[in-house]
């Protein structure tokens, strides 16, 4: 009977594998087109990177539908990015870029490595649509990293510049701070995350995103150390609009192929920006109201945005879209410290269906409101119960890096790496 019992529990296993990979590969496929999939290029077979990289270096382009564009600009920060000013980019053709880090001895050895790992992890996440290529001089790089002794405390730790002469630009030069405010080095976190945020303005994301989880919101949150798909989805926008200010000219054959920004903007048809009075305008579909929800965000007007949110929820023909935007709502009053109003969006969520992403809602609560061991708790039965959950691994890394538990941290990594994903380190 036992052995029976065993031989039960290794098929369902393998089913449940089965199924996982099929699922996984499938969604792996339509992220070439979407920019869903962020998987590291490594764990590709070489025939199917092959087909990833060819598709993602086209983007989106005038062959694609208005509802595909459309979709991708509401699920993006390109709207920001086109009210910050004109479009900068690099001409496709100059890549993989040449990227020069500094290699000096009065700075801790772990810095240099760090930002290489920075570019490293926006080409596995981009699945090759931007390269880099890792130089040991400045000349004749594209991209230049420096570290410096700055005094001025109020000095982020990263700043950004392209070299601009007219409608073009030679390079872009990133300068880092050898110490902090506090004349401390750098922590490893901070640092990364700052590299990530530097590299997307070298690549023209000269923008700040409003959500709190992109690697483009502003430095100094705990969430923005991982390149999420609305920056990917920004990033591939960014690169099918012909550009004001480039490195080299886009061809006559290539701009036919490529928008211009009020063409993209178009396909949104929502009378709703930074100038309008969120309080006029009359909202009928799910792109007017998840509009007029960011802009109430904006204005920190979180019940007016959640009400906005609650009525896309009800336009939403499936559990589980309407369970993201219940998640959304929970996070934006997390994010306000509302933490009542956080609870019962978050038992909302869960009730209209229960997955890997609502299912971490309420370590999330916790780790918020700085209940770590409670939230670790609840992560470590998640992971027992489904070792594939990667928000809840992904919650649990953050935990032990805040705590500095790097014990922990590389046990959880070596626990559920494999089946839960990769995490920057």
């Amino acid at each position: 009977m036992y052995n029976k019992n065993v031989n039960i529990k290794v098929k369902k296993r393998f089913f449940e594998v089965m199924k996982k990979t099929i699922v996984c590969a499938i969604l792996a496929v339509a992220g070439v087109f979407s920019l869903h999939g962020a998987n590291s290029i490594s764990e590709q077979s070489p025939e199917f990177f092959i087909k990833s990289f060819s598709a993602l270096t086209v983007g989106y382009d005038k062959s694609m539908s208005e509802k595909t564009i459309k979709a991708a600009v509401i699920d993006s920060y390109f709207r920001e990015l086109v009210a910050n000013g004109k479009i900068i980019r690099w001409n496709k053709s100059s890549f993989p870029l040449k990227v020069y880090v500094q290699d000096t001895e009065d700075v801790p050895g772990y810095y240099r490595e760090i930002v290489m790992s920075a570019y490293q992890s926006w080409e596995r996440a981009s699945e090759g649509f931007v390269r880099f290529e890792i130089v040991e001089s400045p000349d004749g790089a594209d991209i230049k990293n420096y570290f410096k002794d700055i005094s001025d405390a109020n000095t982020p730790i990263g700043t950004q510049a392209f070299s601009v002469n007219g409608n073009t630009f030679k390079d872009s030069t990133v300068v880092f701070r050898k110490k902090d405010e506090k004349n401390h080095n750098l922590d490893s976190k901070q640092l990364y995350s700052s590299a990530l945020q530097e590299i997307g303005y070298s690549l023209g994301l000269v923008a700040k995103s409003p959500s709190i989880y992109d690697v483009m919101y502003p430095i100094g949150t705990k969430f923005n150390t991982e390149i999420t798909p609305r920056d990917l989805k920004t990033l591939t926008l960014l690169y099918s609009v012909v550009p004001d200010i480039t490195n080299t000219p886009i061809s006559e054959e290539e701009k036919a192929q490529l928008f211009t920004a009020s063409e993209i903007l178009a396909t949104l048809n929502v009378p709703v920006d930074d100038t309008t009075n969120p309080d006029e305008v009359v909202a009928n579909d799910i792109a007017t109201r998840l509009a007029l929800a960011e802009q109430y965000r904006k204005r920190a007007e979180y019940d007016k945005a959640a009400e906005e949110y609650q009525a896309v929820a009800q336009m939403k023909d499936d559990r589980r879209s309407k369970s993201e935007v219940y998640y959304e709502v929970a996070v934006m009053y997390l994010d306000a410290e509302e933490f009542d109003k956080a609870k019962s969006c978050a038992e909302i969520a869960c009730a209209t269906d229960m997955n890997d992403k609502t299912e971490i809602l309420s370590a999330l609560i916790d780790y918020y409101m700085k209940r770590s061991n409670s939230a670790v708790e609840q992560l470590d039965a998640i992971l027992a119960q489904n070792p594939y959950n990667k928000y809840a691994y992904r919650l649990l890394c953050k935990i032990y890096r805040d705590k500095h538990q790097e014990n922990l941290l590389n046990a959880t990594i070596r626990k559920y790496g494999r089946t839960a994903g990769e995490i920057e380190e």
